[in-house]
C-alpha cells in the first residue's frame, strides 16, 4: 500500500525557483567541465560572478533571485508576478524576449547533448506547463 506525504506541496514559486535552480546548477557544472574550476568551488563561484564566460549565466541567477525576493518572509507572489516569471523562464530556455533572453537560449543549446542539461531543461519545461495550468484554474 503506497504512503501518501503529509507533507503539502511547495508553493508554485518554490518550485519554479527550484526547477532553475537544478538548471543553473547542471549549467555550471557543463561550463565548468574539463576545466580547473570544476574542482574547486571558491574558483566556480568566483567564476560565476567575474568570468565574462559564465556571464550568460547570470539571466538565471537573477531570476531566482526575483522570484525569492518575491517569496520572501513567507510572502506568495501573485498569479500576475508567477505569470511574468514563468514567461522568463521560457524565455531563457527557449528563446525571445531580449536580446540577452536569446544569447542564453543559443548558449543553452550548446549544451543540450548533454543529457543531464537535457533533463533539467526539460524539467523546468515540464514545471513551468504544471504552474501555468494551476494558475488558470
Amino acid at each position: 500500500m503506497p504512503q501518501t506525504s503529509s507533507r503539502p506541496a511547495p508553493a508554485p514559486h518554490r518550485r519554479l525557483s527550484a526547477a532553475l535552480a537544478d538548471l543553473h546548477r547542471t549549467l555550471l557544472n557543463a561550463q565548468a567541465a574539463g576545466s580547473p574550476l570544476a574542482s574547486n568551488p571558491y574558483a566556480l563561484l568566483q567564476a560565476v560572478m567575474h568570468d565574462p564566460d559564465f556571464a550568460w549565466l547570470r539571466g538565471f541567477s537573477n531570476l531566482m533571485l526575483r522570484i525569492d525576493e518575491a517569496g520572501a518572509k513567507g510572502a506568495t507572489p501573485s498569479a500576475e508576478a508567477m505569470q511574468g516569471f514563468l514567461a522568463d523562464a521560457l524565455h531563457l530556455v527557449e528563446g525571445g524576449g531580449d536580446g540577452a533572453s536569446a544569447e542564453i537560449h543559443a548558449r543553452l543549446q550548446g549544451f543540450q547533448l548533454r543529457p543531464e542539461v537535457a533533463a533539467k531543461t526539460a524539467a523546468l519545461r515540464v514545471t513551468v506547463s504544471d504552474l501555468r495550468q494551476a494558475l488558470a484554474q
